[in-house]
Formats: C-alpha cells, sequence, structure tokens
C-alpha cells in the first residue's frame, strides 16, 4: 500500500510538474534564455521632402506604438538615425510610444555621405553590443543608378504617389513635387541654384561604408532597391535583404505592424504584413505593394547561371525589344526589368533555363506583388509576373549615355559581363 501510495504520489507529482513547465512555455515572454539579443539600426535620410512632410515623424511615432503594443522587448533595442531637414539630426533609441531618448544631436551632418553612415554604423556596434544586428535604410532609392544619368532616364519627371514624397488620396495627388529621383539610397536637397539639385549616396559608396558581416539583414524602405544588382553588392555585407523591386508608398513600411517582426528577426513575416497592409486598402489608388526577401549566399552562384546564359545571346540582348518585357519602373526609358521574364524571353537551353530558376528560387526564399502597380494611374503598370528582383539590359539605345558603361562598372555588371 506505502509502495502503491508512493508510485502514485510519484505520478502525479510528475503530471504536475509537466503541467507547470507547459504553462510556462504558453507564458512566455520576449525575452528567452536562448533568445539573441539584437541591436536594429534605422538609418532615415530625411533632408528632403519626406521629413517636409511628415512622413519621418510618423514612422518613428509607429515604431514606438509596436513598441507599447506589446510584451516587453529586453533582449532587443531600436535605435534610429535621422537626418532632417526641419529639426535637429539625432540618434535615438525607441523604448516605446512616446518614450523616445536621444542620444546625440548632430549640430552638422550629412547623411548621403557614406563617412556618416559608416560612423554610425560604428557607434551602434561599439555603445550598444549584441548578437545580432539589423538595419533599415530608409529615405529615397533608384537601385543602382547613377546620379549623372537621371536626366536621360527620367528628363521630364513629375510626379509619383511613392517615395518621392506624394501620396494619392482618392485620385488626388497630395504634395506635388519637381525634385527628381535618386539614385542608389538617400536624398539630400541642396541650397537653390546648386547643379545637380541634389545629393545622393553612390552605391559603391553605400556599400563600402557598411562592415563585411556585420548586418544579419538589410532592409531597404526605399524605391527599386530590389535589384539583382543592389543586392549583389551587398553580398558580403549581410545574410538577408528586403527590397522592392518597384516603388513604396510615401507611407513606407506599416512600422506599427512590422517593428517587432524586425526586432525579432521574423523577416518572411514582416514582408507578409507589408504586403498584406497594402494589399487591403480600401482606396484602390494606395493598393501596391512589392516585396522580396533575399538569401544573399546563393548570389554568386546565380550570377554564374546568368552570364552562362548571357553569354550565348550577346548578339541579340542588345536588340531585345524591351516593349515585350514585365517591367517594374516608370521612368521615360525603362530600365528595371523582372529577371527571369528576361531570361525567359531569351529563350535558352531548358537545362540553363532550369539551373537559373531553380538558383533563383534558392536566393529569393519570399517574393510577393499586387497586380498593379500605381493602380488608376496613368503610369499603371500591371504585374503578369513577379520574381521578386529586377534586372538592367545592356540594350544598344543605351551605349551612347553611358549607362551601359555605368552597368558594367557595378559588381554584378564585372561578373555576368561579356565584353
Amino acid at each position: 500500500m506505502n509502495r502503491t501510495l508512493s508510485l502514485y504520489t510519484r505520478i502525479v507529482g510528475g503530471v504536475l510538474l509537466l503541467m507547470a513547465l507547459l504553462l510556462n512555455s504558453c507564458m512566455r515572454t520576449d525575452r528567452l534564455d536562448d533568445s539573441p539579443t539584437r541591436t536594429v539600426l534605422v538609418y532615415m535620410s530625411a533632408y528632403n521632402n519626406l521629413d517636409q512632410m511628415g512622413y519621418a515623424n510618423t514612422n518613428i511615432r509607429q515604431m514606438g506604438l509596436s513598441l507599447s503594443n506589446g510584451r516587453i522587448m529586453d533582449h532587443s533595442n531600436l535605435l534610429v538615425f535621422c537626418h532632417r531637414k526641419y529639426g535637429p539630426s539625432t540618434l535615438m533609441h525607441i523604448e516605446g510610444y512616446n518614450k523616445v531618448d536621444t542620444i546625440r544631436v548632430y549640430d552638422s551632418v550629412n547623411s548621403c555621405d557614406p563617412a556618416v553612415l559608416n560612423e554610425v554604423i560604428r557607434y551602434v556596434k561599439d555603445e550598444w553590443p549584441a548578437e545580432v544586428y539589423g538595419m533599415i535604410m530608409w529615405s529615397h532609392g533608384t537601385g543602382w543608378l547613377p546620379k549623372d544619368k537621371l536626366h536621360y532616364i527620367a528628363p521630364n519627371l513629375k510626379y509619383a504617389p511613392s517615395r518621392d514624397g506624394n501620396s494619392i488620396v482618392g485620385g488626388t495627388v497630395i504634395g506635388q513635387i519637381s525634385e527628381p529621383m535618386t539614385k542608389a539610397f538617400a536624398m539630400n536637397d541642396v541650397p537653390k541654384g546648386q547643379n545637380p539639385p541634389y545629393d545622393c549616396m553612390e552605391l559603391d559608396e553605400m556599400v563600402g561604408a557598411i562592415p563585411d558581416g556585420f548586418f544579419d539583414y538589410i532592409a531597404f524602405d526605399a524605391c527599386y532597391m530590389g535589384c539583382v544588382e543592389v543586392a549583389y553588392a551587398l553580398r558580403h555585407k549581410c545574410n538577408y535583404m528586403i527590397s522592392s523591386p518597384y516603388e513604396i508608398l510615401a507611407n513606407g513600411y506599416p512600422y506599427s505592424i512590422v517593428t517587432r517582426d524586425f526586432l525579432n528577426g521574423n523577416l518572411l513575416k514582416a514582408c507578409r504584413e507589408f504586403y498584406e497592409h497594402y494589399s487591403t486598402m480600401g482606396d484602390r489608388t494606395l493598393r501596391m505593394a512589392g516585396i522580396s526577401l533575399v538569401k544573399t549566399d546563393g548570389l554568386d552562384s546565380l550570377a554564374r547561371c546568368f552570364r552562362k546564359i548571357t553569354a550565348d545571346f550577346r548578339d541579340s540582348i542588345p536588340l531585345m525589344d524591351i516593349r515585350k518585357l514585365q517591367r517594374y519602373d516608370t521612368f521615360d526609358n525603362h530600365v528595371m526589368f523582372d529577371i527571369q521574364d528576361y531570361i525567359d524571353k531569351l529563350g535558352p537551353r531548358k537545362e540553363y533555363k532550369d539551373e537559373f530558376a531553380l538558383q533563383l528560387n534558392r536566393c529569393v526564399l519570399y517574393k510577393i506583388s499586387t497586380q498593379y502597380v500605381f493602380p488608376c494611374d496613368d503610369k499603371e503598370i500591371e504585374i503578369k509576373t513577379f520574381s521578386g528582383l529586377s534586372a538592367y539590359i545592356p540594350i544598344s539605345k543605351y551605349e551612347s549615355p553611358g549607362l551601359n558603361a555605368d552597368y558594367r562598372k557595378t559588381e554584378w555588371g564585372k561578373a555576368t559581363s561579356f565584353y
């Protein structure tokens, strides 16, 4: 009897212990013993109309709201560097809604200067150590395109409901401006009369400012950064890249929803929530979103597959009819096309085509797009195919203005060009 009772007691005790463990696991907090410490830097280059129209402040408030609505994230730090046109430029620690600790104030700074980007990254690394780092690059953008070619690519650029700082409400353009779109990443206003009337950070400068292997991910809240030329240039800088191959609406990422995802490293979830936020907009004119998650360690293999195919078509590529390809840009001279559609339209041998598609799927872990870019607008683009990355095509038309030469100077161009 005593032996039976002892056995019974041990069984009951074991069950109670198991229930306690299960209950404790259900009541988990964001701070887990095996959860890596994370520091996420948001680099906001807002010395332009994005600050003028209030988007920088709005997004910062949304970040704080996200941190306030949920469990305390004591394993993560969110830092925001913001170069403003109106008000002081600062580095902030965001802890919650209206809970902002100003770490540094900059008297004079240029966020388009790669030395500034490098200094901010190094300061964050030294003063806010973590096991894992992420960075969100927030501003304007036009992929790899050189700033001295913008006048050729888009000589009559007027407006777009996008990251140029405009928005459409009920079909009405709000805040129309005349400044040009930007190259690579970021755009600062410059004194009136200065030529060119903007300051940008070159792609190679941006890449050079980022330490090798430092970031787990880099996410671009900026237009057109989802091109293979940018992804390839960053392949040694981060493990993952999040970006859009076309334009992002001026409101940017829905930070009240996705900030926690970035802090937890839930990159796939952040991409899904970005898409769902815009694809379900009540106003159809705002229903546009394209996003991709790229794993960078497969990009060298992708480049080899790409070169193997394009080398067989070296004579026909300059003569391609780009009107038949899936494009993503709204420029006067189109330069950004779906990379898979580009390869498919070349008509390579089946084994080469299958090899490229397989490698592309290994690199692009997630991709999704709405059916239209700029719906209900005279620039409306129907998305019939979406691989998640765009690519430039060196057609003969772009030889004389020097675009093809600039393209061949990019890391991707060097790796894949057959000239």
